[in-house]
């Protein structure tokens, strides 16, 4: 009997104080359970609520409690954590977390292969893409393809957000990591898969590396030689130089307005866009930039010496979405200044100055410093500038962008192209009739781009394209007015 009762209450055959121990530890393990489920629970509001805690008010914990919170932390993870982590790999992901939380994609810590992969980049000797991309959100984005690259002939746009890299997806990789992945050997390829806005689907772009090399300035002669037309794709150490031989020529040749296109130019060096903004602006501020320390602050002014346009030439500016960096303090100048009109649409909007700090063992980070700020005292990060005349460019329709997808995937364009070389109305209808009996009726417009464009690519690509491009006919029209 009494046995039976032990096995039904096992706690009768023990002792007063053994009672009460295990009933010590009976309350510490509901305890202990209720503290699990809570953080269970705490974790579900804390993924659901990220945006509102953000915004409330932090504990004001001194600095030296921080420093000791930060050591316990990395002692219970070196010694407790489940499995065995380098140090290395702890610091310096306890780095990357710091500058994360500035929530600043251009500020980030470099490892030492990544410092080397930025110096290689500078340097310009790999094989790649010909594209800019960042952060947006902690969405790998494209900032802009660069003009006659690999990327902007498949048709990548600014604001396209990479997904994937060879089917694998990016939602955990860094920005270097990504630079990385989209580089490679000349002459390889890489998949990425594209979300884009205002597509229903997944886009998939298989695009062939090849070595970067741009003509950062070409330049042309329209309406008669009345109008000179120079585009500029990068602002190089160079690019002053050379945009001041051609500006020069314009102005000897007596034109009566000139058209500065930077379209997809992704910006580049803050001393070549003080100077060229000056061979149009004769005196005043062209930008200037300014953060925390008052004494680093700078104003950039114009030096009328400088000056290249006299004020009885028009200027039109062609910028859109691609444009960035010193195309936007380019673009602001002479705006603020009433010295150019601006047709397009509005610009990227990154208007902050990275410095970047090698440090100790190989490693660096790029830090952001300052910020850029129009002659009008106007911030353009993360708001870019809008235009005097809005003019957004032709699109395919969805129905284009499908058979175009087909006709590339089966090499019907290619293969066409490789026979008739010249783009001519029977070309054209020859071109037609193809797609058509393939199931794939492009669009007239779809259809002659895409013709016109494949052409190109196998031959000495124009310099301006006045059949397609109506931002730059709209530029035309409006020096026309005198």
């Amino acid at each position: 009997m009494d046995q039976n009762n032990s096995a039904e209450n096992p706690t009768s055959a023990l002792s007063p104080e053994m009672r009460m121990a295990e009933e010590n530890y009976l309350q510490k393990k509901r305890v202990r359970n209720r503290i699990i489920g809570l953080s269970v629970g705490l974790l579900l509001v804390i993924v659901g609520s990220v945006g509102p805690i953000a915004g409330t008010a932090k504990n004001e914990i001194p600095e030296p409690g921080l420093q000791e919170l930060f050591n316990t932390v990395l002692y219970h993870v070196k010694n407790d954590y489940v499995e065995e982590v380098p140090s290395q790999d702890l610091m310096f992901g306890a780095i990357k977390g710091m500058l994360g939380a500035l929530d600043d994609p251009h500020t980030r810590f470099m490892t030492p292969e990544e410092f080397n992969e930025l110096q290689v980049e500078t340097r310009g000797n790999f094989g790649g893409l010909g594209i800019e991309i960042s952060m947006r959100d902690n969405i790998l984005t494209v900032v802009t393809p660069i003009d006659d690259t690999p990327a902007m002939r498949v048709g990548l746009k600014p604001g396209d957000k990479i997904v994937e890299i060879n089917k694998k997806s990016t939602r955990d990789l860094s920005l270097p990591d990504a630079v990385k992945q989209l580089r490679g050997a000349p002459g390889s390829s890489v998949n990425v898969s594209i979300l884009r806005e205002g597509e229903d689907e997944i886009l998939y772009f298989d695009i062939v590396r090849e070595i970067i090399r741009i003509q950062v300035v070409t330049s042309t002669y329209l309406n008669n030689n009345k109008i000179g037309y120079v585009r500029l794709k990068q602002f190089s150490q160079t690019s002053p130089q050379e945009m001041a031989k051609v500006l020069q020529e314009f102005v000897d040749k007596k034109v009566t307005g000139i058209i500065l296109d930077m379209r997809w130019n992704p910006g580049g060096l803050l001393d070549a866009a003080h100077r060229i903004s000056n061979f149009f602006v004769k005196e005043g501020v062209i930008v200037s930039t300014r953060g925390r320390k008052p004494e680093l602050d700078r104003v950039f002014n114009a030096n009328p010496r400088n000056l290249i346009v006299p004020g009885n030439i028009k200027v039109i500016i062609l910028a859109n979405e691609g444009s960035a960096s010193a195309s936007e303090i380019v673009t602001g100048a002479l705006k603020d200044h009433k010295r150019a009109k601006f047709i397009g649409i509005k610009t990227f909007g990154k208007g902050s100055v990275q410095n970047v700090i090698p440090l100790n063992y190989q490693t660096a980070i790029a830090l952001t410093i300052q910020k850029y700020y129009t002659p009008s005292n106007v911030s353009i990060h993360k708001k870019g500038i809008e235009p005097d005349i809005e003019v957004k460019p032709p699109e395919f329709t969805k129905d284009d962008r499908r058979y175009y997808k087909n006709i590339r995937e089966k090499k019907l364009i290619q293969n066409f192209v490789k026979a008739d070389t010249k783009y001519t109305p029977a070309t054209i209808e020859s071109f037609k009739k193809l797609v058509e009996e393939n199931g794939y009726p492009l669009s007239t417009f779809a259809l002659k781009r895409t013709l016109k464009e494949e052409i190109d690519r196998n031959e000495t690509r124009p310099i301006v394209d006045l059949e397609f491009d109506n931002q730059l006919q709209r530029a035309i029209e409006e020096l026309k007015k005198g």
